[in-house]
């Protein structure tokens, strides 16, 4: 056979078995499986299209909207902050392609699957339009994944049980909890602090000198670490939760955010204290009770000129209530974050 033949004839193998292996490939059960089960929610673009986000469960809404680039849920009349990487996480997931099996189309099976009327709904929405109208329902039998419909399609899927998450996480779970904007350690000038508590009444500040610290007024040097580690707790400090104006345990706080600043005039650690909540007979004996919780305020001075203040109330459910000077919204704190801030560090 001529060389040329050959290689045409060599040629044409290589074409052949290479098409044959490309069929092979194409036509394989478990690549079949996995390209059907490849899936994704949202439409490409959808992130920079939204603009608002309901998230509905046993009979409560919350609602997300975006403005002026950033995230709110809404309460009450208030935009709340809200953690805007969870958002992202949220997005990146929904349009994201990845394996969301189709199990099913009997819509006799939405009931037994939570992707009933009563199903958590997970609804974005862009300009005038809805881009996902997403029911999230119960966990598979294996339990990683949770079963998915579009509301209005008879058609169901399973995927990450982590999209649960967002939909039965609560409120809070999207909330920016943290007190204060970032602000860095160096940038603080001054503290001053004053409460009440089951030992009495404590006022006093202190004051930024060359690399350490000293007491306001007497210029007692105070141990740095301690300070510093104090200081970083307020900065850095987080709610639980976040309550309207008008709930229960909110009124008062919101309505009274007593500025510390001024509570030490003249270097006078006696003067300006907040009024002993814990007056009269009790207080008379001397018999405060340790179950008492911590009432007084806090306020940082910084280089640029402004100030972060903090008031902190006893509240309900074994945790206290907090008003953050420059936000219309109070925290609900555990006790031991209140601890960390209202306390004595001039002491080791």
């Amino acid at each position: 056979m001529p060389y040329k033949k050959k290689i045409r004839v060599l040629a044409a193998g290589a074409v052949l078995l290479a098409l044959v292996y490309a069929l092979t490939l194409f036509f394989d059960p478990d690549r079949i499986n996995a390209r059907r089960a490849s899936f994704t929610w949202l439409p490409s673009g959808a992130r920079e299209e939204a603009d608002r986000m309901e998230i509905t469960r046993e009979g409560e809404k919350l609602e997300l909207i975006f403005r002026n680039g950033l995230w709110y849920a809404l309460l009450d009349t208030l935009e709340i902050p809200v953690k805007q990487g969870r958002v992202d996480d949220l997005f990146r997931l929904l349009g994201t392609r990845g394996a969301f099996p189709r199990r099913g189309s009997s819509a006799a099976s939405h009931g037994e699957l939570g992707l009933g009327d009563t199903a958590a709904r997970l609804l974005i929405r862009g300009p005038g339009l809805p881009l996902l109208d997403l029911l999230v329902g119960k966990e598979d039998p294996s339990g990683k994944e949770v079963f998915l419909r579009k509301n209005g399609e008879n058609e169901f899927r399973s995927g990450d049980k982590l999209i649960a998450s967002y939909v039965n996480g609560g409120r809070s779970s999207w909330y920016d909890l943290k007190l204060f904007e970032e602000k860095p350690l160096d940038l603080v000038q001054r503290v001053r602090v004053n409460f009440t508590g089951p030992e009495g009444t404590n006022a006093y500040g202190i004051v930024r000198s060359g690399e350490g610290w000293i007491t306001e007024g007497d210029s007692f040097a105070v141990d740095r670490d301690r300070a510093e580690t104090w200081i970083r707790g307020i900065l850095e400090a987080q709610g639980e939760d976040i309550t309207a104006p008008g709930s229960p345990g909110a009124a008062e706080t919101a309505g009274a955010l007593a500025d510390p600043a001024g509570a030490l005039p003249g270097g006078d650690p006696s003067a300006g204290l907040i009024a002993d909540p814990f007056a009269g007979e009790a207080a008379e004996s001397g018999a405060f009770a340790p179950e008492i919780p911590l009432t007084g305020g806090v306020t940082v001075e910084l280089g640029d000129g402004s100030s972060l203040s903090l008031r902190i109330e006893p509240g309900t459910d074994g945790r206290s209530s907090a008003a953050v000077s420059g936000k219309p919204y109070t925290f609900a704190l555990p006790q031991w974050t209140v601890s960390r801030i209202l306390r004595d560090i001039r002491q080791p």
